[in-house]
């Protein structure tokens, strides 16, 4: 059940960050309205949401990663 929703929750925020990457390609329309939303910012922030469940991913599927990993693979 947790691998379903980290899945979905990956899902969600890539397509996120896709719209929000498209919405700041776009060009700023000349008018006195302000713009709520960043949209880079929003990009930069579903992308590092998409890397967190990436990583979450990764260790539901039984690998471990961080620190404690890291030392194990020393040379």
């Amino acid at each position: 059940m947790e691998m379903a929703a980290t899945i979905a929750i990956l899902a969600v925020c890539v397509a996120a960050m896709v719209f929000a990457g498209w919405k700041s390609g776009r060009p700023r329309k000349d008018t006195h309205k302000t713009q709520w939303i960043s949209w880079p910012l929003m990009t930069v922030l579903a992308g590092a949401a998409v890397m967190f469940a990436l990583v979450h991913l990764v260790n539901l599927m039984g690998f471990h990663t961080g620190a404690n990993a890291a030392q194990k693979y020393r040379l």
